[in-house]
């Protein structure tokens, strides 16, 4: 079934990839120029755009100060997790020296308490994970916001039918360079984010 839905998919965009050539010939022919600004679309006209992720993701200001306080924040869990890590095999090592001068039920209750110790890192260490990991799908769906909003005001204004993602992992495998956007959305999105950080300031 997958892979039905796969052919569909392939065969539906090279049909669009296909009337995009025929009308950029016939463009051609008329001697008509293609620009981003566009002019009114004839009917049974099919315009598409695209953004490349990866470009967009080094060039957005936002994404990039969310990537370091992200990156802070998992260091500062991981120090933590270090010192504490450290101070329970203090702990176990401070136990062996002393092992000889105890009693088995105080060795026995030292144990028990240096396993509930352990308990207690490795569940602090899974919660500090989770909670990182609940922050950044919070931040990625924030950007995913501006993102449509952003992505659904240029379709209006620029008349755009369908805007791909284009990366090393979308199933587009090449694309006109005259269809990129990219920069024109990592414009919109960096002014946008520099008009809300400056209302915040």
């Amino acid at each position: 079934m997958k892979n039905l839905s796969t052919i569909l998919s392939s065969l539906a965009l090279i049909g669009v990839i296909y009337l995009l050539i025929q009308n950029n010939n016939a463009s051609s022919a008329s001697g008509e120029s293609q620009t981003k600004e566009m002019p009114a679309k004839s009917a049974g006209e099919l315009r598409l755009a695209y953004v490349n992720t990866d470009s967009l993701v080094a060039k957005y200001e936002y994404h990039q100060d969310l990537k370091v306080k992200l990156e802070g924040r998992a260091k500062n869990i991981e120090a933590d997790l270090a010192r504490k890590s450290k101070a329970f095999q203090e702990n176990i090592t401070i136990l062996e020296q002393q092992a000889v001068n105890m009693s088995p039920q105080q060795i026995q209750q030292a144990q028990a308490e240096l396993q509930q110790k352990q308990q207690e890192l490795m569940m602090y260490r899974d919660e500090q994970s989770q909670a990182l990991a609940m922050e950044e799908q919070e931040l990625t769906l924030l950007l995913k916001e501006d993102m449509d909003e952003l992505l659904d005001s240029l379709k209006v204004e620029m008349g755009y039918d369908f805007i791909f993602s284009f990366d090393p992992t979308s199933s587009v495998l090449a694309a006109n360079p005259e269809w990129d956007i990219t920069d024109i959305v990592v414009e919109g999105l960096n002014k946008t984010y520099a008009t809300k950080k400056g209302e915040k300031e």
